[in-house]
């Protein structure tokens, strides 16, 4: 048995490894031979289409799980050639899978230790989990720092064979584990690993045990926390939706990069106290935000953070309907994000922007990308239109204006450009954008430059 290259992903930066198809199968097949015990799949590992460059989320988890088990120190995500995770798996493999042991009861499917740690301590008084039990058990899921789909699998094995569970403990464990059918809204495994992250995900655990108190009475608490939680792990799911948020979306996506801790106080303090305070910025919405329910494709967590900060800072327009796509109480302006960044603790904040009909130039492109390499977060102000596959030519309107977030150095290739930014709930929105049956369309310098009016930069 041997690899032909690497498998998994870079866990430094989460780009893949080569990932052979047939190197792939090889690596399921030995993790599933092993027991959960020793960090293995024991069989967990659900079959699936493997494709060759590209590790899934399971074997990625599996691999971070089995590293974490048998090596001390931080897992680096994949498995070489003939390397010391290699080794191990092939040594352990050779071992009998550990059997299941007789079926005593309804919780003998539970078999990650975490969840059945929590859950023997949760029903040990009287056989039963009450709400703050299952908070609990899914706090026991985070605080190692990395939620993998075998815990995901057990917790919903506790929400469907529980016989006592109540109504609103099942949705939280299915708000946590997510949903499949829509995965945009956000599903697991979980990345928390990182102190910064540990200690938010603490803090959400415990706002979720008391959620009674709310200046936002039209928003669901259990909706709220998780979507809090979710947004720890992977700050790309936060997402305007149809309303012009694309500014504080923007800015929430870099703070809940930067300071988790941070982004999981402010969410906790606006639901709970009707203002909150991101850095020096004091951000205090209307009643008409507290007061309005947000559209089933918005997460909760969304809306109180992004439209308050929206609200908050507008001096003579209401912003309180996702439907008003061109509202211009939704509209931020450079010197407001400038000053969104600089207030919430940014250091060196540059602003280099021109709203006129005169847009930037490739000097413009060449400092964003610059900045970007240098560590600062890099916000572009673009047209809209680009990101779409019938109007990428076409000169955008004051209405189309967008913000994104820069993810990677803008390809100016042969007169093309190609960038890869975070818009819309995903980190890795392609510009340009392929229409709904896939096609691509190359995007023409000229047509970029056209819709580009500059950055707003800031260092953490």
């Amino acid at each position: 048995m041997q690899l032909k290259d690497k498998v998994g992903r870079f866990a430094a930066t989460g780009r893949s490894c080569q990932n052979w198809k047939k190197d792939q199968e090889l690596v399921i097949a030995l993790l599933n031979k092993i027991s959960i015990s020793d960090g293995g799949a024991e069989n967990m590992l659900k079959p699936q289409l493997v494709v060759t460059g590209h590790a899934s989320d399971s074997l990625y988890s599996s691999i971070l799980y089995f590293q974490k088990k048998n090596f001390p120190g931080t897992p680096d995500g994949y498995i070489r050639p003939a390397g010391p995770t290699f080794k191990r798996l092939v040594e352990l493999s050779t071992k009998a899978a550990a059997k299941p042991a007789p079926q005593k009861g309804q919780w003998d499917a539970v078999a990650t230790p975490s969840v059945n740690a929590a859950l023997g301590k949760g029903i040990a008084d009287d056989s039963k989990l009450d709400y703050a039990e299952v908070v609990d058990i899914i706090r026991a899921t985070v605080t190692d720092g990395m939620v993998t789909a075998f815990e995901l699998d057990d917790l919903l094995t506790i929400a469907n064979t529980s016989r006592t569970l109540s109504p609103t403990s099942k949705k939280l464990i299915n708000l946590f584990v997510g949903d499949e059918k829509k995965k945009w809204l956000g599903i697991g495994p979980y990345d928390l690993n990182s102190d910064h992250k540990k200690l938010a995900a603490e803090m959400v655990c415990d706002f979720l045990k008391n959620t009674r108190t709310t200046f936002f009475p039209k928003l669901d608490p259990h909706r709220v926390g998780i979507g809090i939680l979710r947004r720890i792990a992977k700050p790309s799911l936060i997402d305007q939706d149809k309303g012009s948020l694309c500014g504080p979306s923007a800015l929430m996506f870099s703070y809940a990069s930067d300071k988790p801790g941070h982004y999981a106080r402010f969410a906790i303090d606006l639901y709970q106290k009707g203002h909150a305070n991101l850095g020096r910025l004091l951000i205090k919405p209307g009643k008409d935000v507290r007061n309005y329910t947000p559209p089933w494709s918005l997460d909760h967590v969304d809306w109180l953070t992004c439209a308050s900060i929206r609200d908050s800072e507008n001096w003579f327009l209401d912003f309180d309907d996702t439907g008003k796509i061109s509202d211009l109480a939704g509209v931020t302006l450079p010197s407001e994000m400038e000053q969104w960044f600089r207030k919430a603790g940014y250091r060196d904040v540059r602003e280099n922007t021109n709203i006129s009909r005169f847009n930037k130039g490739i000097d413009d492109v060449n400092e964003a990308n610059t900045l970007l390499d240098r560590g600062y977060r890099v916000c572009l102000f673009i047209s809209a239109n680009m990101t779409d596959y019938d109007d990428q030519s076409d000169k955008g309107s004051a209405f189309t204006m967008h913000w994104v977030v820069l993810r990677e150095k803008i390809q100016v290739v042969n007169g093309y450009v190609k960038a890869k930014v975070f818009s819309w709930g995903n980190g890795d929105y392609e510009i340009p954008h392929p229409n709904k049956a896939g096609a691509i369309k190359s995007l023409a310098t000229k047509d970029f430059l056209m819709n580009f009016y500059g950055y707003v930069a800031a260092k953490a």
